[in-house]
This record gives structure tokens, C-alpha cells and sequence, in this order.
């Protein structure tokens, strides 16, 4: 593999230039997104390749709003597992599984024995050196119409924007980036929806408490994918600069520019810029949006909007759309990474975690070998702890947790739901999850799928699985298979 092919990559375009070498790119001479033909083609995707295997499409030419964009739109663009070994500058192998869970290894060890992670701090660049420079608007020549922002579902509320890094700085405090749904209201306003306690939202409260009537923003798009992935997760701490983050997982400075109307630094080799003022004594209604459980958010009768006063752009600028609730968002080997350095800090017995966002609501644990009484207190920590664990299910550590053959095959051959499971009520949860009485409320279960569950009651080691007994006569058996036969599996 050639090696300008290896990440980190330092830009969108770099990163599509690798994808298309490697062929995880699948274009798409022609598509009408105004009857949904994108979205009902990514379902199709997913449905016949899997989130984790899925390929990029790449729309070269996409009708929406009645108006035509080429080579303008991507979508999936971080849903397969071998993309998130690439951005890390790890050279993929065969197994998709394995590289992801490279990346997750790689990432753990970057993070240093404090849980910190190594942080190099943004350069800033001169503006003429900025391919998102390469084109300035402003006044009349403002019109979001005129890019490929896709109204996903026919429900939503418009066209939204669902890759944006809203980036948000304060002398006192900090900088703060993080991706909301941005809703098109019409050719200059958009609607913002940082949930409640969400670190955008905390950051804008604190804006209005220091007595600031109004925020700068700027909403960067087509950043290099570590960029979009700090912004998509909650690796960050708030008043952690998640540029400097980015920076420290890539090995070099995140190079960065001044906006033209706002004093904002916004990565200079991203695909698109906004800039623009956010009214903090000023709500407006925003959604509905169908969001990543797969089901409608509602309307939001107050939230935060943005007035653009000015957009850059590389030439031709390339827009990913996320299509929420259908594919995997962001890489989230950084997210799962940082957990498990988290939760092994707290727990000897704990071994690793996977919440598939294909999925949302399951999370599933690996432990060491421990005590029934141990393995709830770990699975109560973690569901209470990560909003996003509604069914917490704690299995042996000899369980591939991000092999659902073996997490359900271990969860039914391993489980008894009355002696093994424990309901946690009225728990804090993700405000989008649709089966909550309660904004923001639920119920959570913890299930002990592990071999001691049984163990511990009848006081007899549990049986053997099958292919226990094939590897413990034949130690190399599979691997001598997958050499032999490695043309067809």
C-alpha cells in the first residue's frame, strides 16, 4: 500500500483520495433526492452490506430542492470499520472487525496512564494559504440553498445540516466544538439544537450569564475525519479544545484560520465555512428531525438559531451527509477507546465495552473473572454513567463483544432473566430515546451474561462450548483452515 495512502489524514479530500484507492468508494452517476432516492438507497446499503461494511456513496450528481449538485455529496462516510484503522494511519488487513478493534487498541495506548490524552495546539495559517479561503461570500451572495444540504426524511423539517463542527469561543471560556442538527430555515438563518447539557448548550448558558447578548459561531463542514470525530463525540472534557485533541491523535497541529467576520479559528482545510452571530435572548422553533434511534425527534418549540454572515469555500466544496438514524455517524473507536481507559481506571475486572450505534440503547461489557456481586456493581456504574447504556449486558471475556453472532448466542446460552437481571428506574437517559415517558428519563437493565452467574448457584463449573473442545485438541486448527482455504472465506 502506498504510503501517501496512510493516515492520519489532514483533510476530507485526502481521506476521499485513500478511499478511493482502496475502492470502499461507490459512485453514483445519477439520483433524485427530492423523491428520497438517496435515503432509500442508503437503507438498501445497510440492509444488504451491514453499517460496519457498507461502502461510501458518492453522489456524482444529486437533484434536491430542484436543484442540481455534482460532485458535491457524499454519505456514510465513516460507517465502515476499516475506515477507522485508515484515519489512525494503521495499513487495514482483511478483517474488518480486527481493524476496528486495531484502532481502538491504538487509540488506548495514545492515551496516557491518567486517562489524558496528548494534546497539540492549533497553528494558525495565513489566509491565503487556506484552501477554505478559496471563495468568500457575503451580503446578497449569501444563499445555503445553493449547497447540497439534503432534507434526509420527508418528515423533517426542511434540509438540515447533520456533519457541522458548531464551533463556539469565549476569551474566559475557551473553545468549545460540537455537532447538533442544524436546521435550513432560509437562505441566512439556522436553526441549532444543542440538547440540554449538551457542552454547545452549557457554552451558550454561560455566554447569557456573563450578561453577552449574542454569540459568535462558526460551523465548520468537510473537516478531516479525527477533526469530525472529536466533534462528534464526548472525548473532550467542556473547556477542553477538541482542535488540540485532534492535533495530538494526528501527530501534528491542526492548522487553522480567522474567520472574516468573527474573530472564530476554523480548520483551514475544511470543505465549507459558516460564520455567524447566535441571538442568546432569542429563540426560534426547530425540528422535527428523524434522529439516530431511527424515529422522529419532535419539534423544539424554543431553541437557538444562527444568523450567516459570510460563507467560505474550497473550489468545489464536497458535503457529507450523515443520514442519521440509517448509518454510523462518526469514527467511535476515539469514543470507545476513552471508555474503557475510563471504566478500567475504576474496575480491575473490566476488560472492554462496544455500543453499537446501528443499535442504540445496548451496550455490551467484557469482564475478567469475578463475583455476581461485582459484576452489577460494575453494570449499575456503567449504565448510570453512559446515558447511551439502556440494556447493559456483562459477558466472559472469552465473548467477542463486537460480534453480535457471539453476543447473542452467549446471551441466550448464558442468561437467566429472573436471577441474572436488575431494572434501575427512573435513570437519566439520551432525551431522543422515543420510548421515555419523560425527556431525559428511563428505565435501564443490567444482565449478567456471564458463566459465573451460573456457576455461583449450583456451584458446578458451566459446560464446555464446542469449539472449546475442537481448539483444545487442535490448538491451530483455524488458523491452519483460514490459510488453506483463504481464497473463499
Amino acid at each position: 500500500m502506498q504510503k501517501k495512502y496512510i493516515g492520519p489524514y489532514i483533510s476530507l479530500r485526502h481521506f476521499l483520495d485513500a478511499l478511493e484507492y482502496l475502492e470502499h468508494v461507490l459512485h453514483i452517476d445519477e439520483i433524485n433526492q427530492d423523491e428520497y432516492e438517496a435515503t432509500a438507497l442508503m437503507y438498501r446499503m445497510i440492509e444488504k452490506y451491514s453499517a460496519q461494511e457498507a461502502p461510501v456513496l458518492f453522489f456524482d450528481q444529486i437533484l434536491s430542492k430542484n436543484r442540481i449538485f455534482k460532485k458535491s455529496s457524499i454519505g456514510n462516510l465513516f460507517g465502515k470499520w476499516d475506515l477507522e484503522a485508515m484515519a489512525l494511519g494503521i495499513v487495514p488487513t482483511n478483517s474488518s472487525r480486527e481493524n476496528y478493534k486495531l484502532a481502538i487498541k491504538k487509540i488506548e495506548q495514545h492515551i496516557d496512564e491518567n486517562g489524558k490524552w496528548p494534546r497539540i495546539k492549533p497553528i494558525v495559517i495565513e489566509a491565503r494559504k487556506a484552501p477554505c479561503k478559496e471563495n468568500i461570500l457575503q451580503g446578497e451572495n449569501i444563499d445555503l440553498f445553493n449547497f447540497p444540504f439534503l432534507q434526509t426524511n420527508p418528515a423533517d423539517n426542511g434540509c438540515y445540516i447533520n456533519t457541522g463542527s458548531v464551533i463556539l469561543e469565549d476569551t474566559s471560556l475557551g473553545r468549545n466544538i460540537g455537532t447538533y442538527r442544524c436546521q435550513i430555515k432560509n437562505s441566512n438563518t439556522i436553526g441549532i439544537n444543542p440538547q440540554i447539557n449538551q457542552d454547545g448548550w452549557k457554552f451558550l448558558n454561560d455566554l447569557r450569564a456573563q450578561g453577552e447578548k449574542n454569540a459568535d459561531v462558526a460551523i465548520a463542514l468537510g473537516t478531516d475525519p479525527i477533526t469530525f470525530s472529536m466533534s462528534g463525540s464526548k472525548v473532550a472534557k467542556y473547556g477542553e479544545d477538541e482542535l488540540e485533541i485532534a492535533g495530538g491523535l494526528i501527530g501534528e497541529a491542526i492548522e487553522t484560520v480567522k474567520c472574516e467576520t468573527n474573530n472564530i479559528h476554523v480548520p483551514a482545510n475544511s470543505e465549507l465555512i459558516l460564520e455567524g452571530q447566535i441571538p442568546l435572548n432569542k429563540m426560534e422553533s426547530e425540528g422535527p428531525f428523524g434522529e439516530m434511534y431511527g424515529y422522529i425527534g419532535e419539534e423544539k418549540k424554543e431553541n437557538f438559531f444562527m444568523k450567516v454572515k459570510a460563507i467560505t469555500h474550497r473550489n468545489n466544496p464536497i458535503i457529507p451527509n450523515q443520514f442519521t438514524g440509517i448509518t454510523r455517524g462518526c469514527l467511535t473507536a476515539p469514543i470507545e477507546a476513552s471508555l474503557n481507559r475510563k471504566y478500567r481506571s475504576h474496575f480491575k475486572e473490566f476488560v472492554g465495552l462496544y455500543y453499537p450505534l446501528e443499535y442504540p440503547g445496548f451496550c455490551f461489557v467484557n469482564l475478567g473473572k469475578t463475583t455476581t456481586e461485582k459484576t452489577f456493581e460494575i453494570g449499575r456504574y456503567i449504565s448510570t454513567t453512559l446515558k447511551i447504556a439502556k440494556i447493559t449486558i456483562l459477558f466472559d471475556k472469552d465473548v467477542d463483544i463486537h460480534n453480535l453472532n457471539e453476543v447473542l448466542h452467549a446471551l441466550g446460552s448464558r442468561w437467566q432473566p429472573q436471577r441474572s437481571s436488575e431494572i434501575i428506574e427512573k435513570a437519566s437517559s439520551l432525551s431522543g430515546d422515543p420510548s421515555s415517558n419523560k425527556k431525559g428519563e428511563g428505565n435501564r437493565i443490567i444482565i449478567d451474561a456471564t458463566r459465573n452467574a451460573t456457576e455461583s448457584q449450583n456451584n458446578q463449573s458451566f459446560a464446555k462450548m464446542n469449539i472449546e473442545c475442537l481448539r483444545s485438541e487442535f490448538p491451530n486448527l483455524l488458523e491452519r483452515i483460514d490459510e488453506k482455504f483463504k481464497e473463499i472465506i
